[in-house]
């Protein structure tokens, strides 16, 4: 039987939540299929200044979204 688990992460955290994803699948024993990843838009800080840099005006990290399909005996 197909089953889907999602993952939800910071960009900033990507090695952690592929930690995560793979510590799963082994301890579940699970065959992933297929595997998805999503990144929501960065929002912008609207204080800050004009004219610096993007980084400066990205006001947190975006969410990130995996959403793995697996099976599982």
């Amino acid at each position: 039987m197909q089953r889907v688990k999602l993952f939800k992460g910071l960009e900033t955290e990507v090695e952690a939540l592929e930690q995560q994803i793979n510590d799963w699948a082994e301890s579940e024993g699970a065959k992933i299929l297929q595997v998805n990843g999503t990144i929501a838009t960065q929002s912008y800080n609207p204080a800050a200044k004009q004219g610096g840099s993007l980084q400066g005006n990205v006001a947190a990290p975006s969410d990130v979204l995996i959403t793995v399909l697996y099976e599982k005996d």
